[in-house]
Parts: structure tokens; C-alpha cells; sequence
């Protein structure tokens, strides 16, 4: 076994690793989100199994799925110790998302479109933002700061 096997193997580790606490981040916050829906609008419980939801509904609807692919991009590329992550995260839930929203029969059929295409299209700004914090606040140091550092 090479250096570089091992290498890869922390790497697949790590990747796995980014992806399954997307996931459970992804279902933490978004539960959080839907639970503070429930609470903080009247009248979101009766109107929820009808998806019959108000303008502000929908955008608080957003707000919370927004806040949601923030925080799993966040953590995919924190885990992973690496930004490319972020992205791909951005890319999986766009990929998972997209049958959903656009094929009728699924969610296409309760929202307006307006909704769907904002949803389908914040997806990757949302999880490339998510890098970016983990980048500024973990991140490693630009490289002006590497060269500072270096020893003469």
C-alpha cells in the first residue's frame, strides 16, 4: 500500500463522511424550519396538508429551504476540509430536487411556478455561499497570506 492509497482512502472517507452529515444536517435544519412554520404563522398547520399556503408562506417556505442548503454546503465542505465540497452538495440536493419540481404529479402540481423556479435556481448560489463561509471562516489562508508566513 502507496502513501497516495492512503490518501485516497481518507479522502473517500472524508467525501463519504461530508455527504451523510449533509444529510442529516439537511433534515435537522429543515425540521427545525418547517416546526418554526408550523409555530410562527397562523394558520400554516390548517392550510399545510392542502398546501394551500399564503405569498408569505411561501417565501418563509423558501427562507427555510435556503437556510437549509446554506448549512449542509457548510458542513459538507467543513467535514470534508475541503470548499469542492459545498458544491457538490449543491449539486446532489439540485439533482434530488429536480424530479421533484418539475415532473407533475410530484410538487410540481402544489406550488406556483414561480416557486419551483426560484427554489430550482437559488440551489448552487445557496450551497456555493455555504463554501464561502466555511472558506472565510475555516478555510485555508489566501495565498498573499501563505507568502507572508513563509519564512524568508
Amino acid at each position: 500500500m502507496t502513501s497516495h492509497d492512503a490518501v485516497d482512502r481518507v479522502s473517500l472517507a472524508r467525501i463519504a463522511a461530508a455527504i451523510a452529515t449533509g444529510v442529516v444536517v439537511w433534515w435537522l435544519v429543515l425540521g427545525a424550519g418547517i416546526a418554526l412554520l408550523r409555530l410562527g404563522f397562523p394558520g400554516y398547520v390548517e392550510v399545510e396538508p392542502e398546501k394551500a399556503y399564503s405569498l408569505g408562506m411561501l417565501f418563509a417556505r423558501l427562507l427555510v429551504f435556503s437556510s437549509t442548503i446554506v448549512a449542509v454546503a457548510l458542513v459538507a465542505a467543513w467535514v470534508a476540509a475541503d470548499v469542492r465540497l459545498a458544491w457538490v452538495a449543491g449539486a446532489l440536493i439540485l439533482a434530488l430536487s429536480i424530479p421533484d419540481h418539475l415532473v407533475p404529479g410530484f410538487v410540481w402540481d402544489d406550488y406556483p411556478v414561480w416557486y419551483h423556479l426560484v427554489y430550482l435556481a437559488s440551489i448552487l448560489p445557496l450551497a456555493l455561499t455555504g463554501g464561502a463561509i466555511w472558506r472565510r471562516a475555516f478555510g485555508a489562508p489566501t495565498e498573499p497570506a501563505r507568502q507572508a508566513s513563509a519564512p524568508s
